[in-house]
């Protein structure tokens, strides 16, 4: 069954519930009121009648000079009069075509109502009266009057509802049908959209409808999530056209120092010089490839964190004493300001691929002047600050910079075998390690990336 379809049944199935429950109290309501109302007159009749009883020889009779029945009784009714044996002992109409029923007997003070039919099947309501002589029960006075039109009445009302109900479901349900497909025409549309939609058409939209409902909420959320997945294929395509790009150059120069070397004899100096060349390519291929898969691990949250207490101070003076030979050799001044002691619970080795990638990059884009790193404690944890004094990065190529081999003004583009995989390596670490790294740029004024780090990992992170 379709969706509109069992939408249409729900609605019905409650409506019938709805009006069911509804006839049921309008029915009992009804019965209760009609009877309530006859026994009313029948009281009434009776009290009248109660004093015309006179009791002859300890039974109640009727006065013989008066016989007449109250004009307000049906022609089915009756009075008569009953004694403490529950014997007739009078009456007036046709009184002896019901017979006394033993519950009659015990009436309560004002009287007991109860439902009778008489010899040919007709049904009566009976009412009935203690007789009373010196406040103690001698007898007992019933009223009887047709019953036949409350009957006639519920059967009518009976009637009315199974005509009634049947007709307002069917037109509930052919409406609930129609504002079923008028409501669900919006998703019907984005159905028909979204099955047009592939690899190469993730530019299309699902069509948003006016109305502010959830079907409005459900295609712009399906569409965001259009928008990411887009943005992930056209991250992935630049990924890989990037990679292959970065791969087929050593490859290439691989290929041809191997062709340089194959298409005559040389000499061992010349074999070792090409040997050389192709172990510098094959390194360098080697560096890319693990760095791509380092990547990978940590965008897909599947790189192993050791999580643990590390005082980052001596780690940071082992990164800084690495590099200073290569700072050295470009006349730069690396310089680090930390407190003596600070520990951080985070992973170690994380961090310090972290730290040699920022200082790497610094280093090899400043070409005088000096590279800094700063240390500090901040209330969420730790706050390191890497500062160069080189060319500076474009404002328009800062929100490209941790994209995996974005290429942005030539000062900063790569070179001396870089693959501009560190920075975004560095980014998925940090977000990996809960902490966030932020980038300031001036150009020819240097450059600065912040690096925050927890005290604490959340909860999110775990020992592996």
């Amino acid at each position: 069954m379709t969706l509109r379809g069992r939408l249409a049944l729900v609605n019905v199935i409650v409506l019938l519930i709805a009006l069911l429950s509804l006839a049921a109290i309008v029915l009992n309501q009804l019965i209760h009121d009609l009877y309530e109302q006859l026994d009313q007159e029948l009281a009434q009749i009776g009290v009248q009648e109660l004093r015309r009883v006179k009791i002859i020889a300890g039974a109640p009779h009727f006065p013989h000079t008066d016989r007449q029945r109250p004009p307000e009784i049906g022609g089915a009714g009756f009075i008569r009069l009953v004694d403490q044996q529950g014997h007739v002992t009078d009456g007036l109409g046709h009184y002896t075509t019901v017979p006394v029923l033993p519950q009659a007997l015990v009436p309560p003070p004002q009287g007991l109502a109860l439902n009778q039919t008489d010899e040919t099947g007709l049904p009566l309501r009976v009412y009935t009266l203690p007789l009373l002589a010196n406040n103690q029960i001698v007898g007992y006075l019933q009223v009887a009057d047709n019953r036949e039109e409350i009957e006639e009445t519920l059967a009518a009302v009976r009637r009315s509802l199974l005509i009634g109900i049947p007709l307002a479901l069917i037109t509930s349900g052919l409406l609930s049908l129609w504002a079923a497909r008028q409501a669900l025409r919006p998703l019907t549309r984005m159905t028909r959209s979204a099955a047009a939609i592939n690899a190469e058409a993730l530019a299309e939209r699902l069509p948003v409808p006016q109305a502010k409902d959830e079907v409005q909420a459900l295609a712009l959320a399906f569409n965001a999530t259009l928008e990411r997945l887009a943005a992930a294929f056209t991250r992935q395509r630049r990924f890989t056209a990037d990679a292959s790009h970065e791969l087929r150059t050593p490859v290439t120069a691989i290929l041809g120092q191997a062709e340089f070397g194959l298409n005559r004899p040389r000499t061992p100096e010349a074999y070792q010089a090409i040997l050389s060349r192709i172990q510098s390519e094959a390194e360098r291929m080697q560096r890319l490839i693990g760095r791509m898969l380092t990547l990978a691990r940590v965008e897909s949250g599947r790189q192993p964190l050791t999580i643990s207490p590390t005082d980052i101070v001596p780690l940071i003076e082992t990164v800084i004493d690495t590099f200073q030979p290569q700072a050295a050799a470009k006349g730069l001044s690396l310089t680090v300001a930390a407190p003596p002691t600070l520990t951080i619970v985070s992973d170690a080795d994380s961090l310090t691929q972290i730290l040699i990638n920022l200082l790497e990059n610094g280093i090899t884009y400043t070409n005088q002047g000096q590279v800094a790193l700063t240390v500090t404690a901040v209330p969420e944890g730790v706050q390191l600050v890497i500062h160069d004094t080189g060319p500076g990065i474009p404002s328009e190529d800062l929100p490209y910079i941790f994209e995996p081999f974005y290429r942005g003004d030539k000062s900063r583009s790569h070179g001396g075998g870089k693959v501009g995989l560190g920075l975004a390596l560095s980014h998925e670490l940090v977000q990996l390690l809960g902490g966030r790294l932020e980038v300031a740029s001036q150009p020819q004024v240097g450059t600065t990336f912040t690096l925050t780090l927890p005290a604490k990992p959340s909860g999110a992170l775990t020992n592996n």
